[in-house]
């Protein structure tokens, strides 16, 4: 395994205020890097439960946190009203503005905030959630952007369905909450992302892992993402019955490699989790077509069999001090990596994918100002851990 010893000093310098949605940052006009030598790997522990005297037979007490942010439409970058956000069975609705908060919460290093309104593709972020002594603790703040559907329209459920990304056969049944066949009006939604964009990438929701066929956790990178629901005339939820299929298409991404098949990944909103279910098939156009057996939100996803690499650094500010809670990401072609924060000696370390280039962005929700490295960080091998000058 390769391993250098110093740590990477990223000095975050004429940083631009604003934050775009979903934890994406601004791009500096200036950044400076420096290299110093460090073996410090301190970890913050201040998410973890309180210990009790070992002597003492009572429970761990627990860590409450104080989650808050902001919702903004991925179009106008304007607060959205009205939206539920939810971490487990804590759920609360954004103002006119778009803000929210979610008081009395666990402490947690990972837990699953999820956005949903009519209209908007239903969101789900990972983040950190570190304990609150006071009324509130910035660094749990969150900024998030939620995406309309680019197509919705009508049809009658006896309809055969054959749009850019979804194929439903006539024939095939529908039925309600209760199970029961529905006939009628259907109301359909349904949006596409290139996942090589940044928009795209911004949108996925979760993370760029997910439990495989095998129970396996595998990290994965995506080929296309697309949400279809549909409703009844009354706008409550329908699936399909029971052994029916409807097929996905996934556009040809052309700056990716093709294998002749791909698994379908869903992602369950409650869990925070992807799991595999089915494949996709290459077709001769370059386009990805797979059969799923419920409506949601899938992807096509290449896993990785492969150990990730490993990138670590450090955020310091221009006054050479550590910054700490900094959200970091590495941005990939069709991947994202996230370290939810920086501890209190500003270290961070992310996985990444391996054999892949990628973007290094931070954003610090304390100070809400955010910024991007000017610069393309060469791809790690699998197993290996760098902390390199970009």
């Amino acid at each position: 395994m390769y391993i250098k010893q110093s740590i990477y000093v990223l000095s975050i310098a004429a940083l631009l205020t604003g934050c775009g949605g979903g934890g994406s940052s601004s791009v500096p006009s200036e950044t400076t890097s420096s290299l110093e030598t460090s073996n410090n790997t301190t970890q913050d522990a201040s998410n973890n439960t309180t210990q009790t005297d070992p002597g003492s037979s009572a429970p761990a007490a627990k860590l409450t946190a104080i989650h808050s942010g902001q919702v903004k439409d991925s179009a106008t970058g304007t607060g959205i009203a009205g939206v539920t956000v939810s971490i487990g069975s804590v759920t609360t609705v954004t103002d006119e503005q778009g803000y929210y908060t979610l008081p009395s919460l666990e402490a947690s290093e990972d837990a699953v905030v999820t956005f949903e309104k009519e209209g908007y593709l239903e969101g789900s972020r990972h983040i950190q959630l570190k304990a609150s002594s006071n009324e509130n603790n910035p660094s749990n703040y969150l900024e998030y952007s939620m995406y309309t559907y680019k197509y919705q329209w009508d049809y009658n459920s006896s309809e055969e369905i054959e749009g850019a990304h979804i194929m439903i056969d006539a024939s095939v049944s529908y039925s309600d909450l209760h199970g029961s066949l529905y006939t009628g009006t259907i109301n359909a939604s349904l949006v596409y992302f290139d996942i090589t964009t940044d928009q795209g990438k911004a949108a996925f929701p979760g993370q760029f892992q997910g439990i495989d066929s095998n129970g396996e956790t595998v990290q994965f990178d995506t080929y296309g993402l697309i949400n279809f629901e549909v409703k009844d005339s009354s706008g409550n939820p329908l699936s399909l019955a029971e052994g029916e299929t409807a097929t996905l298409r996934f556009d040809k991404v052309s700056s990716l490699e093709k294998p002749d098949t791909l698994p379908l990944w869903y992602y369950d909103y409650e869990q925070g989790v992807w799991f595999e279910e089915g494949y996709a098939r290459l077709q001769e156009d370059g386009t990805y077509k797979g059969e799923i057996s419920h409506f949601g939100t899938w992807s096509v996803n290449r896993p990785l069999e492969e150990e990730a690499g490993i990138y670590r650094g450090r955020i310091i500010s221009e006054d050479g001090s550590p910054m700490d809670n900094v959200r970091l990401q590495a941005i990939g072609t069709n991947w994202v990596s996230s370290d939810l924060s920086t501890d209190e000696n500003g270290v961070f370390e992310i996985q990444v994918i391996p054999g892949s280039t990628f973007r290094l962005t931070a954003y610090d929700y304390k100070n809400k100002f955010g910024a991007s490295y000017n610069g393309i960080i060469a791809a790690i091998a699998s197993g290996d851990v760098v902390d390199d000058r970009i």
